[in-house]
């Protein structure tokens, strides 16, 4: 009876022993899963950085290109005012369309309809370009509700489908 005793005692001792090195290996399996995770965040985090800053150093760039252009159009424009009141930068370009053109538009309106006295004339400057017969823009919405997916639109206009993409975003805003 003691020797049966002794055996399931010893028996008992290496189960035990084997849950421990199971127990114990799992573990070690977990505190390497979480290691690795980290570092994987921390990858994950140092390229969106990256990123971030990339982004933020394109944007300063377009933001002086685009001021650089705004100063040498305000020179062009100011040296057209003074030559022909009547000529409209507005005519340079009519495939512009949009909520942004029709703000420009109306503070170039502005620019050309100073205040004056009382007994002196006004002059205002019509646009001849009207921005809601762009045709491109139509072609583009009447393909839309025709039922067309971006990427048809894109292939028929022979443009790229975020350009198609952010037309058709800029238009639902207005």
């Amino acid at each position: 009876m003691v020797t049966f005793l002794l055996f399931i005692s010893f028996l008992l001792n290496i189960v035990a022993l084997l849950a421990i090195v199971i127990l114990y290996s799992r573990q070690n399996r977990f505190l390497n899963m979480e290691k690795e995770q980290k570092k994987m965040i921390k990858e994950l985090e140092d390229v969106i950085s990256t990123y971030l800053i990339e982004m933020k150093e394109e944007n300063e760039e377009f933001m002086r290109t685009f001021n650089q252009h705004a100063k040498s159009e305000k020179r062009i424009t100011d040296n057209t005012d003074d030559e022909n009141v009547n000529s409209s930068p507005l005519q340079t370009n009519p495939k512009w369309s949009g909520a942004g053109y029709k703000q420009a538009s109306k503070a170039y309106q502005q620019k050309l309809t100073p205040q004056m006295g009382a007994g002196e004339k006004k002059f205002e400057v019509q646009p001849t370009v009207k921005t809601n017969e762009d045709p491109f823009l139509q072609q583009v919405l009447s393909l839309k509700r025709e039922g067309l997916t971006v990427e048809e639109i894109a292939q028929t206009v022979g443009k790229g489908q975020t350009e198609i993409e952010l037309l058709l975003k800029f238009r639902q805003i207005m």
